[in-house]
């Protein structure tokens, strides 16, 4: 009885104390990606950050430089490579604490960005949702912002 007891109870234990990964890590490469012809996307012609963004300003702006992470109000449409539109704010601003809500991919493609600029930022998945999927982003998914600067703190 002891031993059919230890048979049952040890790999459920074991079941329990191990962590399973259920998304598939295939961490996406902008490089290799084709984009949408609406994006407008054409890496060549963008700066790749030293974590692995790619940003190219639309509209230098000339207010202040975002320098640290920490709040900002900005507008922002998201999109997936295929065009797809994951969210947008151009109505009303949103605020953002770069500090404690949001991608690293976003954060790191604007830092150094001007009050009143304008920006495309291409964030491989790895710096955007990651492995997982969510409700509108498939996992491993590149995600592509276009972002205007609205206000710093």
């Amino acid at each position: 009885m002891r031993l059919a007891l230890s048979l049952i109870v040890c790999p459920l234990l074991a079941a329990c104390l191990t962590e399973p990964n259920p998304c598939l890590n295939r961490p996406s490469d902008p490089a290799t990606e084709t984009f949408a012809p609406s994006l407008g996307i054409d890496l060549s012609t963008m700066e790749k950050t030293a974590i692995g963004d790619y940003r190219k300003d639309i509209v230098v702006g000339t207010g202040a430089n975002l320098s640290a992470l920490g709040p900002v109000q900005i507008h922002y449409s998201a999109f997936l490579v295929d065009g797809t539109v994951l969210d947008q704010f151009q109505d009303q601003p949103v605020l953002i604490d770069f500090a404690t809500r949001a991608t690293i991919g976003l954060a790191d493609g604007m830092l150094g960005m001007n009050v009143g600029g304008q920006r495309v930022i291409v964030v491989p998945s790895e710096l955007a949702e990651g492995a997982c999927p969510t409700q509108t982003i498939p996992g491993n998914s590149t995600i592509i912002y276009k972002v205007e600067l609205l206000s710093i703190g």
